[in-house]
């Protein structure tokens, strides 16, 4: 997906000309809400994504570091990670194939199965991952640490509300 700015975001008057333009009966607030929203994700997702990029390490490296830290022997079976990411198969391959340059992973035959390939985080990667989340955390503390609980709690309420919307389009999207 691009990227952009959105440095020349509309205001409300702008919205108000395009909903009436749409025949909408829609509150420009709540479409600039939205946009306000979608904003401050963006930012917050580049800033986060450039703290990964920092320790060498993607959204998806990172996860899979974490699966694998906190599975049975420090290992999982491909499909396993996968499903585990919500993500295909072939993505997952190439994914490890990176970690396995790295060293921040092996790939081990199954004892159970001789088809299946076990991948096992290394001593490299668990290194890489405990000296990451300090960073991570610190990263995670600034982004909210200026919340109080109260507002964490009616953020809680608001995201849950937006999930339900998401699901909600979802469904009316799948006609």
């Amino acid at each position: 997906m691009d990227k952009y700015s959105f440095n020349d975001r509309p205001d409300a008057a702008r919205i108000a000309m395009s909903t009436s333009a749409a025949q909408s009966n829609i509150d420009p607030t709540v479409v600039l809400k939205f946009l306000d929203f979608q904003w401050a994700y963006r930012r917050m997702q580049r800033e986060y994504d450039h703290v990964l990029a920092v320790n060498n390490l993607s959204e998806s490296r990172f996860i899979i570091l974490m699966f694998l830290s906190q599975a049975p022997h420090q290992q999982l079976l491909p499909s396993a990670i996968a499903a585990k990411l919500g993500s295909t198969r072939v993505t997952v391959t190439k994914m490890i194939k990176g970690l396995t340059e790295m060293h921040w992973v092996e790939k081990h035959p199954s004892t159970e199965d001789k088809r299946a390939t076990l991948i096992h985080l290394t001593t490299l990667g668990q290194a890489t991952l405990l000296d990451y989340l300090p960073r991570n955390f610190a990263a995670i503390q600034t982004l909210f640490g200026q919340l109080t609980a109260a507002e964490l709690t009616t953020l809680d309420q608001l995201l849950s509300k937006i999930n339900q919307g998401t699901v909600a389009l979802k469904k009316e999207m799948e006609f």
